[in-house]
């Protein structure tokens, strides 16, 4: 077997083609991950810019059977194999793979290995631990013989819960209060993201794996995703002149896409247009607040999105990882069902 690095066009063509091939006719697959890929492997956005990179390939008999892309963020103490794949039974061609992001860990002098994440947490987390349905929009999904290729590493689990959406919204009831709850303004959108940059980092940024984040990070995230939302996907809350809380949520966009082929933006885009009233799930993508305004501000958040959502027949969480307490509580109360599982593997060195 042998370790390639990718370097160049062609070595990046071969590393696309054969996760294309892996999914190939999957039936809960959908593409619109593969978005994320090529923005790392072509550097195309801020994050991407300031990360270390060394996307690679396992060979056996010039035939690809293992790939990865190793990666170091200046803010993190630790690297990743992010966007891990592998054909089955290919324990030695994975070790390879472990190997070479030791030797990384130690040039980038950290002790911490993740699998799972992939760039930054809002770019996804976790490999698939089961799955009877289509990965949701912003949600991923692996081949589910994937963990056994790291059990020799701990693991930490997330889940991602859905229900009816009338079993959710009647539970929810609005609190009184002075804080403002409002959909982001698309006309100044630099100094919404601004805003929302800001309280993602005070809030879900305390959340396990997340980085702090550069400066358009938010702007080029959502920026990618404008055509399809309306200002109401995102809430802000402010007391005053802070922003103090945010829940972003959307429709399953996924559901309506074509499972186990490559969907373009213009093919997305089409068929948003025309499909979209099919939809029947929206995603609760995120959510944070202060701690200060914790409790009445997050019910609040959930009621004046629950004025938007009574079209779906679903919601479904994105990731919600089972050491955080507050949040499995929160989602246990309003959702209750747990749809699907999702871990995150660590070794250290």
């Amino acid at each position: 077997m042998q370790v390639i690095e990718v370097t160049n066009k062609q070595q990046i063509r071969k590393f696309r083609k054969f996760r294309k091939k892996l999914y190939q006719g999957d039936p809960f697959y959908v593409s619109t991950v593969e978005f994320t890929v090529d923005m790392l492997l072509f550097r195309s956005t801020q994050f991407a810019a300031r990360c270390v990179m060394k996307p690679v390939m396992i060979e056996d008999n010039g035939k690809t059977v293992a790939e990865g892309i190793l990666i170091k963020y200046p803010y993190d103490d630790f690297v990743q194999i992010a966007f891990f794949e592998a054909l089955e039974n290919q324990e030695n061609a994975v070790e390879l793979i472990k190997d070479k992001a030791k030797a990384f860990a130690e040039e980038m002098k950290v002790n911490r290995i993740i699998v799972g994440l992939n760039g930054h947490l809002s770019y996804g987390v976790g490999l698939s631990l089961d799955m009877n349905k289509a990965n949701t929009f912003d949600s991923m999904y692996s081949k589910l013989y994937y963990p056994d290729y790291f059990r020799d590493a701990e693991s930490y689990q997330l889940v991602a819960f859905r229900n009816r959406v009338d079993a959710m919204v009647n539970k929810l009831s609005y609190r009184p209060s002075r804080i403002t709850v409002r959909p982001i303004d698309f006309s100044c959108f630099s100094k919404e993201m601004a805003f929302f940059k800001e309280i993602c980092d005070a809030t879900i940024g305390k959340t396990f794996l997340y980085s702090p984040t550069e400066e358009r990070h938010f702007e080029e995230l959502i920026g990618q995703m404008k055509f399809f939302l309306r200002p109401e996907n995102l809430l802000l809350a402010f007391d005053g002149n802070e922003a103090v809380g945010f829940l972003f949520w959307h429709p399953d966009y996924n559901e309506i896409l074509k499972k186990g082929k490559q969907n373009s933006l213009i093919s997305i885009a089409c068929r948003y247009s025309l499909f979209k009233k099919k939809i029947t799930t929206f995603k609760i993508n995120s959510i944070g607040v202060k701690p200060e305004y914790r409790g009445f501000l997050t019910c609040n958040l959930l009621y004046e999105m629950s004025k938007y959502v009574r079209d779906y027949i679903y919601a479904e969480t994105n990731f919600v990882w089972r050491s955080n307490f507050d949040s499995m509580s929160l989602n246990e109360y309003a959702i209750k069902k747990i749809e699907r599982n999702f871990a995150v593997y660590e070794y250290r060195i």
